[in-house]
């Protein structure tokens, strides 16, 4: 058979409109797989990026973050802002760090540069907000959501 005689016969028999039907047919009766959202959650799996968190060093008093600007310089959205000033040792301390919420696209690229393991992600994805104030998030701000997080009492970051 030619080429022109079997697009001829699909064309004629409608074989295309036919073999929709019948997935349509076949999908009709199975069960949907849309969630009611606001009952019915999807778990968070495991390395789902989220919110952001700065967690705490080991004795639990103060940031991990040694304000070396590596987040900051790898953000591609430039949404994290990092200012130091220096330490009595010649070290640097973190004066403040900013995350913007609205300009950050979830990439993981702060994570990643951290050297210390400061800045970590939580599976949190849910950050609907009525303030734009509440999309902005400092350094203590970040580090009561690690607490919150990780179920630890607040070592006295206020």
């Amino acid at each position: 058979m030619s080429n022109k005689l079997k697009k001829a016969i699909k064309t004629i028999f409608l074989v295309e409109i036919v073999q929709g039907l019948a997935l349509t047919l076949k999908t009709m009766f199975t069960p949907s797989v849309t969630r009611q959202y606001p009952t019915v959650k999807r778990k968070a799996f495991a390395g789902s990026r989220g919110l952001h968190y700065m967690d705490r060093d080991d004795s639990g008093l103060k940031e991990r973050c040694i304000g070396c600007g590596l987040c900051e310089a790898v953000c591609p959205s430039k949404a994290i802002t990092v200012v130091t000033i220096p330490g009595p040792e010649r070290e640097k301390l973190v004066a403040s760090y900013e995350l913007d919420l609205l300009r950050c696209v979830f990439c993981g690229f702060c994570v990643d540069a951290c050297p210390v393991n400061a800045i970590k992600m939580t599976p949190d994805f849910e950050l609907a907000c009525y303030q734009r104030r509440d999309v902005f998030y400092t350094k203590e701000r970040l580090m009561d959501v690690g607490d919150r997080y990780l179920h630890r009492k607040t070592g006295g970051s206020k």
